[in-house]
C-alpha cells in the first residue's frame, strides 16, 4: 500500500466522525513526520501535533473528549483559526511498547460518539498502524549492491548477483512483504467494515464475511455476479464516472453513498469507498471497495426528518400559544407564530440576537432571584433565574409578566422546561399561554365569591335570629299556653283552645326542625378521622333502654378498626337517626334484629344498616324518601325530617345513600363516605 491509502483513511475518519480536521502522524528520534493531514494547513498542523502529543502521551487507548472547552486548564493553541471542542485521537505503539505515532480528530462543535463509532476508529487505526510499520521498515533498508534477478518463461529463478549483505536485505523484504499480505488478510476477513475486490470490469474477486451479512449473498454467489447487477440503477450512473475518473488517475479514490439490493429484494443503504491498485505498467489489477452498511441511520433519518416535520408544524400551527427555545446560554432558536402574534416581535429580530428575558419585568425578574436564592441559599443571576429549577429537574410552570413590543404588558402562564440529548442539556423550550383574560375572570369570580360570602354570612346572622329569637318566642308561647292549660284546665275544654295548643307546639317543632337543616347546610366544621365501629357502639349505649324495651337485637360486623374521615357531629347524627328508625319501625309479628356491618366498595367505605322491620313501599314512595316532611308510618314520633338530614349530611362529606326495601321484609341503608 502507499502513502494514498493513508490520505484515503483519513478522510474517511473524518468525513465519519463529521469532523473538520484528521491527522496521520509518526515520528523518531529524529523527526516528526506528517504522513497526512486532511482539512488542516501545514502551518496549523504544528499547533495540533503538540496538543495530540501533550494530551495522547499517558494514554493507552482510544482518548475522546466530546466538549474540550470545558476542560480545566486548557493547552493554548496559538496558530488555529477554529476555536478547538472536539478531539478523538489513539495512540500508535510498537511491539516492543514505545509510542511512534497517532492518529487524531479535531472540530470545533460538541459531539457524542457511540460504540459503533468507536469500533470502527479501532479497526482503521490498525491498519493505519501496519502501513506505518511497513513503512518504518522498507525505509530502514539499505543496500551498498545491485542485484539483478529474472525469471523464465515458467517463472523460475535465472539468476541472482549481490552481495551476502545484499541477498539478506531481499530476504527482509520478502519477509516484511508477507507480514505485510498476512496482515492485510487479516483486517480484511475480519473488517467490521465490509471490504471486497473486484476487477476492472466490477466482477467481485473476493469478499469478506461482512459483506455477505450485509447484502445477503454466499461468497460464492458474489462470484458469479458485478455491482452493477446490484446496484440501485439511480446511483448506477455516478458509481460508473467516480470509476472512470479513477481509472484515468483524475483522483486517487472516492466515496459516495448508494443503495444495493440484497438477495432478499429489499434497499441497503451503504458508504462506499473505492481505491484501485495498479501493477508496474499501469494495467489495473483490482479495485478495493470498503462499504459501511448504514440503511439504520438512514430509517432513523427518516424518522427523525417526519418527527422535525410534525414539530414545525405543531409549531407554526400553535398560533395561541408561545414557543420559545434557547440554547444553553438563553439565546433564542426558536420563535413560533404564536409568540409572534403574542409579543409582536418576528422571529428574525430575536433568534440569535436576544434571551427571553426581553419580554419580562425587571421587578419580577428580582423579586423571583430573592426566591430562589431564599430557597437554595446562594445567589442566582441572569437566564439562570428563569430555567434553575427546569435544570434541577423540578417543576417550573409560574404566572409572569410578560411585555410586548409596543411597550404594553399582559399576564402569561409560563412553563420552561429542559431539552436533553444523551442526558445532557442542550437547551430550553419555554410554552406560554395568555391567561390575562383567565385573571380578569378570576377577579369577576372572586368579587362574586365575596358576595356569596356577604350573603352567607347574612344568612347565619338569619339562622342566629331563627335558632335564638324566634325558638325563644315559641318556646315563650308554648309555655305560656303550659300555664294556662295548668292554671285553667276548663278553658282547654274548648275546640279553639285545643287548636291554638297544637298550633303552638307544631310551630315550636317547625322552628326547631328548620334550625337543624340550616345548620347543616351552613356547617364548616373540620373534618377529623374517626373510628365508626366505636361511634356505633356509644350510640347503642345511649340508646340501651329504648333496645331494652323494643326487644330488637343487634348484630355489629366492623373490622378492629374502621376510619372515615368526616364531621363527627354529623356522623353521629346518621348513625343515630338510623338506629332510631329501625326500633321505631320495627314488626311486632317476629323478632326484630338490626345488622350494621361494612364493606369498600369503589374506593369507597359503605356502612349498612340492615332491619326486618315494617319495610317501605319504594314503588309508592321512593321519590319521596328523603324529602322533608314526609312520613310512610302511622307512628305518632314520625315527624320527616331525620332522613332528609341524614342525606344532606352525608352529601355535604362526600358521600351518598341508598336503600332497598320491601314491605313485611325489611329495609337495607347503605352509606357510602370517602375512604381514608
Amino acid at each position: 500500500m502507499d502513502l494514498s491509502e493513508i490520505d484515503f483513511l483519513a478522510k474517511l475518519l473524518a468525513q465519519q466522525f463529521e469532523s473538520k480536521i484528521s491527522l496521520i502522524v509518526s515520528f523518531d528520534k529524529n523527526e516528526i513526520h506528517i504522513n497526512t493531514s486532511f482539512g488542516v494547513s501545514p502551518d496549523q498542523s504544528r499547533d495540533l501535533i503538540t496538543f495530540s502529543s501533550e494530551i495522547l502521551r499517558s494514554s493507552k487507548d482510544i482518548l475522546v473528549i466530546e466538549d474540550y472547552q470545558q476542560k480545566q486548564n486548557p493547552i493554548p493553541l496559538r496558530n488555529l483559526e477554529f476555536n478547538l471542542v472536539f478531539f478523538v485521537g489513539i495512540p500508535l505503539f510498537h511491539e516492543d511498547g514505545y509510542l511512534f505515532g497517532f492518529i487524531s480528530l479535531f472540530d470545533d462543535r460538541v459531539k457524542q460518539i457511540d460504540t459503533k463509532q468507536i469500533e470502527f476508529f479501532r479497526e482503521v487505526s490498525k491498519r493505519v498502524e501496519k502501513i506505518l510499520k511497513e513503512k518504518i521498515e522498507s525505509e530502514s533498508l539499505q543496500s551498498n549492491e545491485l542485484i539483478l534477478f529474472g525469471h523464465s518463461s515458467d517463472e523460475s529463478p535465472i539468476s541472482l548477483f549481490g552481495t551476502e549483505q545484499a541477498i539478506n536485505e531481499v530476504k527482509k523484504i520478502e519477509k516484511a512483504l508477507r507480514v505485510s499480505e498476512d496482515a492485510f488478510r487479516e483486517n480484511f476477513d475480519n473488517a467490521a467494515i465490509g471490504m471486497a475486490l473486484l476487477d476492472e470490469t466490477g466482477r467481485w474477486l473476493k469478499v469478506n464475511k461482512r459483506v455477505c451479512d450485509i447484502l445477503g449473498y454466499s461468497e460464492l454467489e458474489f462470484m458469479n455476479l458485478t455491482f452493477q447487477d446490484i446496484t440501485h440503477p439511480e446511483d448506477l450512473n455516478a458509481d460508473l464516472k467516480y470509476l472512470e475518473e479513477l481509472i484515468a488517475d483524475k483522483r486517487k479514490f472516492y466515496q459516495m453513498e448508494k443503495r444495493y439490493f440484497q438477495k432478499s429484494g429489499n434497499i441497503v443503504y451503504a458508504i462506499l469507498a473505492v481505491s484501485m491498485v495498479k501493477n508496474e505498467e499501469g494495467k489495473v489489477l483490482y479495485f478495493i471497495s470498503q462499504i459501511i452498511d448504514i440503511t439504520e441511520q438512514k430509517l432513523v433519518e427518516k424518522e427523525l426528518k417526519l418527527a422535525l416535520a410534525k414539530n414545525q408544524a405543531i409549531l407554526d400551527s400553535s398560533t395561541l400559544v408561545a414557543i420559545i427555545s434557547t440554547d444553553t446560554k438563553g439565546t433564542i432558536t426558536e420563535f413560533n407564530h404564536g409568540a409572534e402574534k403574542m409579543l409582536g416581535y418576528t422571529s428574525e429580530e430575536l433568534i440569535g440576537k436576544f434571551t427571553p428575558k426581553i419580554f419580562h419585568i425587571e421587578s419580577e425578574i428580582e423579586e423571583r432571584a430573592k426566591q430562589l436564592s431564599k430557597e437554595y441559599n446562594r445567589t442566582f443571576d441572569g437566564f439562570e433565574i428563569l430555567t434553575y429549577n427546569a435544570k434541577i429537574g423540578k417543576p417550573n410552570t409560574l404566572e409572569w409578566t410578560h411585555k410586548r413590543k409596543d411597550g404594553s404588558t399582559f399576564t402569561v402562564l409560563l412553563s420552561i422546561t429542559a431539552v436533553k440529548q444523551n442526558e445532557r442539556i442542550s437547551g430550553y423550550l419555554g410554552v406560554a399561554v395568555d391567561i390575562s383574560e383567565l385573571k380578569k375572570a378570576e377577579a369577576e369570580i372572586q368579587s362574586l365569591l365575596d358576595i356569596t360570602n356577604e350573603q352567607n354570612h347574612r344568612l347565619k346572622n338569619f339562622t342566629s335570629i331563627v335558632s335564638h329569637n324566634l325558638r325563644s318566642h315559641s318556646f315563650g308561647i308554648s309555655g305560656m299556653m303550659e300555664i294556662l292549660q295548668n292554671s285553667f284546665p276548663d278553658y282547654f275544654q274548648n275546640e279553639m283552645m285545643q287548636l291554638l295548643f297544637g298550633a303552638t307546639e307544631n310551630l315550636k317543632r317547625t322552628i326547631e326542625d328548620l334550625t337543624a337543616v340550616i345548620k347543616v347546610n351552613l356547617a364548616q366544621e373540620n373534618y377529623e378521622f374517626v373510628d365508626i365501629g366505636i361511634m356505633v357502639q356509644k350510640n347503642i349505649e345511649s340508646l340501651a333502654l329504648q333496645i331494652l324495651e323494643s326487644k330488637l337485637k343487634i348484630e355489629i360486623n366492623f373490622p378492629n378498626q374502621l376510619l372515615v374521615r368526616g364531621i363527627p357531629a354529623y356522623l353521629d347524627s346518621i348513625v343515630l337517626n338510623l338506629i332510631t328508625n329501625a326500633i321505631k319501625y320495627k314488626s311486632n309479628d317476629r323478632n326484630s334484629y338490626l345488622k350494621i356491618s361494612s364493606f369498600i366498595k369503589e374506593k369507597m367505605i359503605a356502612i349498612q344498616f340492615e332491619d326486618n322491620g315494617q319495610g317501605i313501599d319504594l314503588k309508592r314512595h321512593g321519590d319521596k324518601l328523603f324529602g322533608m316532611y314526609k312520613t310512610f308510618h302511622e307512628n305518632k314520633e314520625a315527624r320527616g325530617v331525620g332522613l332528609f338530614i341524614s342525606k344532606n349530611q352525608i352529601e355535604t362529606m362526600g358521600g351518598k345513600i341508598e336503600v332497598e326495601s320491601t314491605v313485611g321484609l325489611g329495609t337495607k341503608f347503605t352509606v357510602f363516605l370517602p375512604y381514608e
